[in-house]
């Protein structure tokens, strides 16, 4: 069984808990899977994902242990996008896979499409400090997380292109100065007041075009 998240009004949560999630009730998208259309509920990997609703009263987080193959797991910023761009939207329905296939930390925000109905049975409160520990703090965390593990291996001057780049466009928008020594490759970024200052090794612009 796999287990995911799904948040419910609070006045709906003790019934949700004793008689399950009616497919045919609760099911907010209908998405094209294997070429057919399917009815989903659309649940999430981890409680934060919707730090709205995690830290909102008017909402209970439920957890459902789900069949494996009765999930999927998409990318859910394609699909906002494509709810006003037709080519993201082919590109949501690309993301589409099986549960059992998605590596975490792959999609900054996955969303999880559980196309049956969920019995009470395999339905719980979730308790943040009683249930299952979860594997990650949020999503999108771990993808960037994952993201600058991938360039730091692979190009240990990433930290200070990233920073360089970051602090060059405060000073483009007068947020920050900038005091460049083109001999040494050093740059030094100070705010007004001179209290703060980063001290970057500059990146050589051939270096830079290795992480694009």
């Amino acid at each position: 069984m796999i287990e995911v998240y799904y948040y419910v009004p609070s006045e709906e949560a003790e019934d949700v808990v004793q008689c399950g999630l009616k497919l045919s009730k609760w099911f907010d998208r209908e998405v094209l899977i294997n070429g057919e259309s399917r009815k989903c509920l659309t649940a999430l990997l981890n409680p934060k994902d919707d730090i709205e609703k995690y830290r909102s009263g008017r909402y209970k987080c439920v957890k459902l242990e789900v069949l494996p193959k009765y999930c999927y797991v998409a990318d859910s910023y394609l699909y906002r996008m494509g709810l006003s761009n037709p080519a993201a939207m082919e590109l949501y329905y690309e993301s589409i896979m099986p549960v059992e296939d998605y590596v975490f930390g792959s999609y900054r925000l996955p969303e999880c499409l559980v196309t049956s109905t969920v019995i009470g049975e395999y339905i719980s409160m979730f308790e943040e400090k009683l249930g299952s520990p979860l594997l990650f703090d949020n999503s999108e965390e771990l993808y960037l997380n994952n993201i600058m593990e991938e360039y730091q291996d692979e190009h240990i001057e990433f930290i200070d292109a990233m920073l360089y780049c970051f602090y060059s466009k405060l000073a483009e928008m007068g947020k920050l100065k900038k005091m460049e020594d083109t001999e040494n490759r050093v740059t030094v970024f100070f705010d007004q007041s001179g209290s703060k200052r980063y001290t970057i090794k500059t990146p050589e612009i051939e270096n830079i075009s290795k992480y694009y």
